[in-house]
């Protein structure tokens, strides 16, 4: 069963068949990495190939005045955190049987050139079945900048960052990606010294630039959480409201007999068509898309039909969502039907 956040507030909607409202709701999705891989589970061995990057090549300091300066700041460790970082998530994605970090030394490493044939048919000897994610080129750029302002100064530090990656993967074609990322930070102070002292540390900041970059690459490589927005309808009728109130104590299977009762016996095809859109949400916590699309689709051909737009876009949306999960499932738990 999926987990729910509940919003602390009720957006009322504007519709055509009277006094109606939605709770909106923010429910924990599984979605399957972007990288398809050769097996479920596989070993996964994240390989730091990148060299340490030249700090001073495109970061800056711009004064009050509009001067830039070069900035220098050691970047030795930041391979090694961008490396420990990503494997870590990877472990903790629960999509892999095994993850390793390999760390080269330095002079095996070939940057940004990647990984050459025989590097790995030495890994595919060595490990036939293991994933390979090579961290090729890391280049953080910082932007340090004094902005004059109406008796203040504001410090604002920007930090660009991008990450090429190669996936080696046994039997397909190597899949190569960028990652990027942007970090920004800013204090104020009445001179530019004090402003720039109530800035966090500036190394502390390049290194979580880092580990948010590596948060970046997660949702290509591994299977991810995504929230995704739903609605339960409301109106005045007493079923409904009913119904509601079952399913803010967390009793939903009562909440979706109600559901059911309205879709199925009541008069008004608005008040049906709501009933319908909740019954979705209902099958959709409880796993069974196929129900959910079923109910999703039913709910926007009658909104469309009585020309309640809102309703219908969101409906139309929902079931376009729920075919991608259906497809998505069979990825993330092959061999289940």
């Amino acid at each position: 069963m999926k987990q729910i956040y509940y919003i602390l507030f009720i957006s009322i909607l504007l519709t055509l068949s009277g006094c109606s409202w939605t709770h909106q709701l923010q429910m924990s999705t599984l979605r399957p990495a972007q990288v398809q891989y050769h097996r479920a589970y596989p070993n996964v061995i994240v390989v730091n190939n990148s060299i340490a990057p030249n700090s001073k090549e495109n970061s800056r300091f711009i004064d009050a005045n509009g001067k830039q300066y070069r900035i220098d700041f050691s970047t030795d460790s930041i391979p090694y955190l961008m490396a420990m970082s990503l494997g870590t998530l990877l472990h903790d994605s629960y999509t892999f049987n095994n993850v390793e970090v390999l760390l080269p030394d330095s002079n095996e490493i070939t940057g940004i050139e990647g990984i050459n044939t025989q590097q790995k048919t030495k890994w595919q000897e060595i490990a036939p079945n293991d994933v390979h994610i090579v961290i090729n080129a890391i280049r953080p750029m910082a932007t340090m900048s004094i902005i004059p302002l109406d008796g203040l100064f504001c410090s604002e530090l920007v930090i660009a960052s991008v990450a090429q990656l190669q996936c080696i993967i046994p039997g397909k074609e190597d899949i190569y990606l960028t990652v990027n990322d942007t970090l920004y930070c800013s204090a104020y102070g009445e001179t530019p010294e004090i402003a720039q002292m109530y800035l966090p540390d500036f190394n502390e900041c390049i290194e979580e630039a880092v580990v948010s970059l590596s948060q970046q690459a997660l949702p290509l490589l591994a299977h991810h959480q995504s929230i995704v927005e739903r609605c339960i309808f409301i109106t005045g009728h007493p079923a409904m409201k009913d119904a509601f109130r079952y399913w803010e104590n967390n009793q939903h299977l009562e909440a979706s007999y109600i559901w059911k009762y309205v879709y199925n016996l009541a008069d008004n095809k608005g008040r049906r068509a709501k009933a319908a859109a909740n019954l979705a949400v209902y099958y959709e916590l409880n796993d069974n898309y196929e129900k959910a699309l079923k109910y999703a689709q039913e709910a926007a051909k009658t909104f469309v039909e009585l020309k309640y737009t809102t309703e219908a876009e969101y409906a139309i949306n929902y079931g376009i969502d729920l075919e991608k999960r259906i497809k998505e499932h069979h990825i993330l738990h092959p061999g289940q039907q």
